[in-house]
């Protein structure tokens, strides 16, 4: 405690007989002085130090320039993370800068998480006020062996990291300080064990401690503790649920800390699954007034943040899935093209479809017409137009193959008739009188052409008139449906 604290002040004031004092303006004045120098001696007695301090909602900038994290420790929106759940990983976080005071008090607020089923063991967490430079400490085993992703899939990174003494939930074991140890041994339990860098603590070894807490601190719920340095003692509270004290020398100059490790699996569980440690808040206060009890220096500004244009996303980058990442993608882009496709061309398949089904209804209505007309046309005229049209059809047909059939037997007549004349000429003796017999065939020949081609004239003409009395029939046809149609017949 300050050598002039506020029951001394009391007391002493209160040694003024009653009957000396006059309410007079002096008085109240006096009175008034002595409520401003009580509240000014609180404010000075509670001096909060925010670079060992960290909010329920951490600022990342403050939190990066006064910590160091590595491993497990994941910064979120609503409490740091020091380990999510996973086995046989290690988390550390460090305040970057010492406490240049010894007599202190840090509140803190943790939530633990524990699986539906144990399948680790010697896990945990420490809270640590140690004079060894944490950062200085794990920084380079942190960068080669435990955030190394080769070293943390084979499981490799434990040894080097136990070799080089950090044994004991993710510090070392011969440790220099004060260190508050949640273990979950037979029964969950909390160990309160200075140290001077002499003795090697060990899980099952010395951890927990005869005098160890008894609280079931992995049941889910936020608890906050206490943890209370003065020169030569400790006291260590779980508020509502007991305290231990320890006596001890503590130095200035210390920095805080807090640890976690997964712990190691059991044999014969398939779940790996280790419990979830979250910190809610930090609050480190100082008790001693007469010294500033940390450093003052400034807070790294918020770094601008990247134009849309300048934002590069390295882990994807990086990552050796990033070829099935853009195939998913492709995919996701693909099903999504597809599927605003669908539901822009509903809508238009949905109308093509009942415009092609009024469109066959017509063509159902005008088919029926159709045939209606043909039945009245029958019964006005007394004949079948339309067996008509087919006989007329079939007539030109016939009489187009007949002329067909005819032509080519003429033209087989000539060939034969060259055939022979040819043979003449071979087995004739005398020229003149092939000459002569040649000059009766041409002539004859030239008739039989001359008639083949009045003959095709007159098919000509015969075909042409055919097609000129369908012509004039149908005009005809359509005359007298226009008439009626005028009539109102149809």
């Amino acid at each position: 405690r300050s050598h002039f604290g506020p029951s001394r002040f009391m007391r002493g004031l209160f040694r003024v007989p009653m009957e000396g004092l006059r309410w007079n303006a002096g008085a109240m004045v006096r009175l008034a002085f002595v409520f401003l120098s009580l509240q000014q001696f609180a404010g000075v007695a509670a001096q909060k130090l925010p670079g060992h301090s960290i909010a329920s909602s951490p600022d990342l900038n403050a939190l990066v320039s006064d910590w160091w994290l590595a491993g497990t420790v994941i910064p979120s929106g609503q409490a740091t993370v020091l380990n999510p759940g996973v086995r046989n990983r290690a988390g550390m976080m460090w305040s970057s800068y010492p406490l240049l005071t010894n007599n202190f008090e840090a509140t803190f607020s943790i939530r633990v998480k524990k699986p539906a089923k144990r399948s680790t063991k010697n896990d945990g967490f420490a809270f640590w006020f140690t004079y060894e430079n944490g950062t200085e400490a794990q920084h380079g085993i942190a960068a080669s062996h435990v955030q190394k992703q080769d070293e943390i899939v084979a499981d490799t990174w434990v040894k080097p990291f136990k070799d080089k003494g950090f044994d004991l939930l993710g510090y070392r074991s011969k440790y220099e300080g004060l260190g508050v140890l949640f273990v979950d041994d037979e029964a969950p339990s909390v160990s309160v064990v200075p140290n001077d860098g002499t003795r090697t603590l060990q899980l099952g070894a010395g951890i927990p401690t005869y005098d160890a807490m008894k609280y079931d601190w992995l049941s889910g719920t936020e608890f906050q503790v206490k943890v209370k340095i003065q020169p030569d003692s400790a006291k260590v509270e779980i508020v509502g649920h007991g305290s231990v004290d320890v006596k001890s020398q503590f130095k200035k100059l210390g920095y805080l800390g807090f640890t976690s490790f997964g712990g190691e699996l059991l044999p014969d569980v398939a779940d790996e699954t280790s419990p979830s440690v979250e910190l809610i808040s930090l609050e480190v206060v100082n008790l001693d007034t007469s010294i500033s009890g940390e450093e003052v220096h400034t807070t790294l500004a918020p770094t601008p943040a990247p134009k849309p244009e300048d934002k590069v996303d390295v882990f994807a980058e990086a990552s050796s899935f990033k070829d099935h990442r853009a195939e998913s993608d492709a995919i996701k882009e693909l099903t999504n093209m597809v599927f605003k496709l669908v539901v822009e061309t509903q809508p238009q398949r949905q109308q093509m479809a009942k415009s092609i089904e009024t469109l066959a209804k017509r063509i159902e209505a005008m088919e029926s017409s159709f045939v209606e007309l043909k039945t009245e046309l029958d019964k006005k005229t007394g004949h079948k137009l339309g067996e008509e049209f087919e006989a007329i059809k079939k007539e030109l047909t016939s009489l187009s193959s007949v002329a067909s059939k005819e032509t080519e037997e003429r033209h087989s007549r000539l060939e034969s008739l060259h055939a022979d004349i040819a043979d003449v000429h071979k087995s004739a003796h005398s020229p003149d009188s092939i000459d002569k017999h040649l000059d009766k065939l041409t002539q004859s020949n030239s008739k039989v052409l001359d008639q083949l081609a009045k003959e095709h004239q007159s098919m000509f003409g015969v075909s042409i008139g055919a097609i000129a009395f369908i012509i004039i029939a149908g005009l005809s046809l359509y005359n007298k449906f226009r008439c009626w149609e005028k009539k109102h017949v149809l």
